[in-house]
């Protein structure tokens, strides 16, 4: 016996309860995927070779990249599903599942490919050299075809998401994340295998992810479609609308990013490893942010296809307002464990420098991250994704590269997280303001 479709969830009750309730599943299973990668990196630091630390730091930017692509398919999945089902269209849901599995998977292959051909190339531009790049060249050959199986994964969790489904959009994570830590010890230490067994643990976690998100989605939900070459070109238009613009400004970030990592690259191995550390550090303790960016859109998604405008107001500001609550308390638990973190993951002095100036001050700029992730979100579900795109690029670009170039100038390493940070804070408040106009047009509009 299957279960019976969820429906339109959030179109009743208090709008901060469904962010509170979706942001604290979502954010569980993110936390739990985040905190495995972080178990890697901590498991490489025992190894005692600080050039397997730096090669995930450099294999990290590059799958980011891959990462993005796959976030901003399944943004376009989610938004397209969570829009058909506040319209109660659940025909035209079950229609843009399919459609959505055939063009995520196929796109994520021909990005696969040949990320994975010129990998070297890339991280070489990125600074890598000598026995760094070979550990990370080998890393990403293991890790990168899993990649298309991932992206179908993320996107069946959008699914879940746009249908309020929260402990499934959980599950779908945790089920990933424990196949990860199990196998992790295993292979890295017991089997001897190092560096390419934590690679294999992350593909079979993958793989774990797609098959759950399939069964979930197809069997429990029944949204299921048999996808013809006349429904996916109809629904290409649909779904390329929100996934094009998605995924360019997800692609935008890994730009800052391998900036970020290149500029790093000068200073050392030392700031390279840590500045690993951080970016991995960043992932679990603001991981409430990057779930909030997931919820969000479908929130909004399906009282904007009831038009109900009031409450798409309600998202922007109970979305900001969690934002600087969770902000506010993560930067002071990282600020009073400063010294745990240095010593757990084995840090030498110059990344350990760097650690503090993330954990006693930089770390709020996240509040203005959250902000933009949260605005982003629904610019990409109030069928404004070219405005997200225009803000994610300038914050990846304007707002990065001239910073973090001149914070590498005045401060060095640490210099450029102040100035990244910088960045962040101008197009946070720019894309706030715009947000807020997008709705009272849609608002206005007949």
């Amino acid at each position: 016996m299957t279960q019976q479709i969820h429906g339109a969830r959030y179109l009743q009750g208090p709008v901060w309860g469904h962010i509170v309730r979706m942001t604290a599943s979502g954010g569980l299973g993110l936390l739990a995927l985040f905190a495995v990668d972080l178990v890697d990196l901590f498991f490489i630091s025992l190894i005692g070779e600080q050039e397997l630390a730096a090669a995930v730091g450099f294999a990290g930017s590059v799958m980011f990249f891959t990462q993005s692509l796959s976030i901003g398919l399944s943004i376009a999945v989610g938004a397209t599903v969570s829009k058909a089902i506040g319209s109660d269209a659940m025909a035209k849901a079950a229609e843009l599942v399919a459609s959505g599995i055939v063009l995520v998977f196929g796109s994520s292959v021909l990005i696969t490919a040949l990320v994975w051909i010129f990998r070297q190339q890339c991280l070489s531009w990125l600074g890598a050299e000598g026995a760094t790049l070979d550990f990370a060249v080998m890393y990403l050959g293991i890790i990168l075809p899993a990649f298309p199986f991932l992206a179908v994964g993320m996107s069946m969790g959008g699914v879940m998401r746009a249908q309020g489904d929260a402990s499934g959009a959980l599950w779908l994570t945790l089920s990933g994340a424990l196949v990860n830590a199990v196998l992790d010890p295993i292979l890295i230490f017991a089997l001897g295998l190092g560096l390419p067994g934590a690679a294999i643990a992350s593909v079979v976690s993958r793989f774990t992810m797609f098959f759950f998100g399939i069964y979930k989605v197809l069997q429990v939900y029944q949204l299921r479609s048999k996808p013809t070459i006349r429904t996916v070109r109809r629904d290409w238009q649909e779904l390329s609308s929100i996934a094009i613009p998605s995924v360019l400004t997800n692609l935008a970030t890994p730009i800052g990013i391998a900036f970020v990592t290149a500029s790093m690259a000068q200073f050392g191995v030392a700031a390279v490893a840590g500045n690993a550390i951080i970016s991995r550090l960043q992932m679990v303790a603001f991981v409430g942010l990057y779930a909030l960016s997931s919820v969000v859109g479908p929130i909004a998604g399906q009282n904007w296809g009831a038009r109900q405008f009031s409450r798409v107001e309600d998202v922007l500001r109970d979305s900001i307002r969690f934002v600087l609550v969770y902000c506010v308390v993560v930067c002071s638990v990282l600020a009073l464990t400063t010294h745990w973190i240095i010593a757990v993951f084995q840090a030498s002095d110059d990344a350990a420098t760097l650690i503090r100036w993330f954990t006693y001050g930089v770390s709020l700029m996240f509040i203005f991250n959250g902000i933009t992730f949260a605005t982003n979100a629904l610019f990409n579900n109030l069928g404004a994704p070219k405005a997200s795109t225009v803000f994610n690029v300038a914050k990846a670009t304007l707002f990065t590269i001239p910073f973090v170039w001149v914070g590498a100038q005045v401060g060095g390493a640490a210099g450029i997280l102040v100035g990244q940070g910088i960045g962040a804070v101008v197009i946070a408040l720019a894309g706030w303001y715009w947000c807020r106009r997008l709705i009272q047009r849609l608002r206005l509009a007949p």
